[in-house]
């Protein structure tokens, strides 16, 4: 048997994205067990096949700065509700796997201010539509799955 987790993440954007949660033993940075997931519009999302056991709990998705929850537990044929805040975007670039954001990360927004059109999928002013390379959109868009940014008054923002 398994454990399994329901987690809850609140969304910078209105579309659904995909996380990394990794489970730790507690106060340590040793990855027990990884999942992939995809959360739904409301930032809810299930992990099944978790050893029992106390974890601390982190997810991030692949724009965005990393949640984590502590001392978790877990036990065999159980579900544990996590509900693990706000997500943050602004880790832009793929690979880096900084969890912070750079200024790698602050110019690549700039480089890209103001521009806009249509893109994988967006019809009008999108700006920086996430989930594909930065090259398949003119330089419009970002790697990382989890929001679209849209100009707003002036500014880019995140919707």
């Amino acid at each position: 048997m398994a454990a399994t987790l329901t987690g809850h993440v609140t969304l910078q954007s209105q579309a659904a994205t995909n996380l990394v949660v990794r489970f730790f033993t507690p106060n340590t940075d040793t990855e027990e067990h990884k999942a992939a997931v995809a959360t739904d519009g409301a930032g809810d999302f299930t992990v099944t096949g978790i050893p029992a056991g106390t974890y601390d709990i982190g997810i991030k998705n692949m724009a965005s700065l990393s949640l984590l929850q502590e001392d978790k537990v877990f036990t065999d044929g159980n579900t544990t509700d996590v509900t693990f805040g706000t997500l943050l975007l602004g880790d832009l670039i793929h690979g880096a796997d900084e969890d912070y954001i750079s200024l790698s990360d602050y110019n690549l927004l700039i480089a890209n201010y103001d521009t806009a059109g249509p893109c994988w999928g967006y019809a009008g002013d999108w700006l920086l539509p996430c989930d594909i390379p930065v090259d398949d959109c003119g330089g419009g868009g970002v790697a990382g799955k989890g929001a679209a940014y849209k100009m707003i008054g002036g500014q880019p923002t995140v919707i």
